[in-house]
């Protein structure tokens, strides 16, 4: 599990003064989410496989964060954790599982309303069908225990995805 609190910059100063910190903290959060299952805004369930990528996310932020304090940021150290922890029984297993399952059904869910959304509003075809590519190649990158392929009402709501862009 992945758990961080990267620094927002202050309200009291004005957003032009730091528009680099606001920049870096959006790309060190998306980075973050990314890496598997966004379960809250700032915890990410990810694949003990993935552990080398994490650290590599982390590398980078602090690298870009250590880049903008050189040039007048001060943007205070953020704080990311690694928590290793292994489900006891098959129960707890389960639990993990559902959790996550239900993770990417309301998120599947939420988009496909959007998506229904711009449809009505008459939003142009080619931009729907791009943002939904992205969405989910998105998606599937982050399901490393292939809960997409596995359960049939997720696939049900991919299926009806794919049915909105044709």
């Amino acid at each position: 599990m992945l758990v961080y609190d990267i620094p927002y910059p202050p309200r009291s100063i004005k957003r032009n003064a730091v528009s680099r910190w606001y920049t870096w903290y959006d790309r060190s959060t998306n980075k973050l989410r990314t890496l598997g299952y966004p379960l809250q805004y700032s915890v990410v369930v990810v694949s003990e496989s993935d552990i080398g990528k994490v650290r590599d996310a982390i590398r980078v932020i602090e690298e870009k964060r250590r880049h903008l304090r050189n040039n007048g940021i001060d943007i205070p150290d953020p704080n990311i954790k690694i928590i290793r922890f292994s489900p006891k029984t098959k129960e707890d297993s389960v639990i993990l599982y559902q959790l996550l399952r239900e993770w990417i059904f309301a998120t599947l869910k939420t988009f496909i309303e959007s998506i229904e959304e711009q449809i009505k509003e008459g939003k142009e075809q080619t931009t729907i069908e791009k943002r939904v590519k992205k969405f989910i190649k998105k998606i599937r990158k982050q399901d490393f225990l292939n809960i997409m392929l596995r359960d049939n009402e997720i696939r049900t709501l991919m299926l009806q995805l794919e049915i909105l862009t044709s």
